[in-house]
């Protein structure tokens, strides 16, 4: 069976735990979001820190950078904020009751998504600056959000243990998907957009199609979720969890393909490089790993 094997390439450190990471469209930047209020920007070759993104009231829980590379930050302090590529403040999107805990972009298009306390999830458009849409019907707080690749659907998970897949364009629940026994603290798109991948409380990992049927179910080994992220083909699955591992899985059989103790307690946020070689893990530790994926 072939196996992939994390060598470690970068350590980079923040004042506070880091919720969220993401690469540039080119590869070439790293970015880690921090409760520490501060989004940092990182060269990828090197490790040189290269910029800081500060104006959050609170700790940041999510990066990502829209297809024009604009950066897209969220943030306990219930906002948004559209930063240009090299680092200026455009915009502040605001509108959640509650406390932000979860955002997400699509890989073309600047649509935003983002979850909260407050049981919706937010719609916003980065370039005009404004909201397009609330969505409501969860029961309890909104734990994870995720964007098709076009930016045609939302996905959002929570505390009443539900997955709803909503249309961006109607703004309309297309379907609800129930069966995990637990909080669902982490949701990733599928490449293709034909696959949905969630993650619980109790460390269930579920694979579902867009028509709301269940594709598998299976334990991550690990005792809570909280961070997935599919590689850039669709064929892996990479999941961090409370206990600081990250395990890297096969999509098509479910067999897990290699793993790493990355942090030394929970793994917040995940991302692959566009290339698939490499991948970015963040951490409650304060850090953020770089790790270089090679088969055995």
């Amino acid at each position: 069976m072939t196996q992939i094997k994390f060598h470690p390439e970068l350590s980079l450190t923040h004042n506070n735990a880091v919720y969220g990471v993401a690469f540039s469209n080119d590869g070439r930047q790293l970015a880690s979001a921090s409760l520490d209020n501060t989004v940092k920007l990182w060269k990828v070759a090197d490790g040189a820190h290269v910029g800081t993104l500060k104006g959050h009231g609170d700790g940041v829980a999510f990066v990502g950078y829209l297809k024009d590379n604009r950066i897209v930050t969220a943030s306990l302090d219930k906002s948004l904020k559209v930063w240009s590529a090299d680092g200026v403040l455009e915009a502040t999107l605001a509108g959640h009751q509650d406390y932000l805990t979860s955002a997400a972009v699509a890989r073309t298009g600047a649509i935003a998504a983002s979850g909260s306390f407050d049981k919706t999830v937010r719609l916003w458009d980065a370039s005009s600056k404004g909201s397009i849409g609330v969505l409501t019907g969860h029961e309890a707080a909104v734990h994870a959000v995720a964007l098709s690749p076009d930016g045609s659907f939302v996905v959002s998970g929570g505390s009443d243990r539900s997955l709803r897949l909503w249309d961006v364009e109607s703004r309309k629940l297309r379907v609800a998907m129930t069966g995990h026994n637990a909080t669902i603290e982490a949701i990733a798109f599928a490449p293709l957009g034909d696959l949905i991948a969630s993650g619980d409380g109790e460390g269930r990992l579920r694979l579902w199609k867009t028509d709301g049927t269940l594709a598998d179910s299976f334990d991550s080994r690990s005792p809570r979720i909280r961070s997935l992220a599919f590689s850039p083909d669709g064929q892996q699955l990479a999941a961090g969890g409370a206990d600081g591992v990250v395990r890297l899985w096969n999509v098509a059989d479910r067999s897990e393909l290699g793993k790493v103790s990355a942090h030394k307690n929970t793994v917040y946020g995940l991302a692959i490089a566009g290339d698939g070689k490499l991948l970015a893990s963040a951490g409650f530790d304060r850090t953020v790993r770089l790790w270089r994926l090679a088969v055995d």
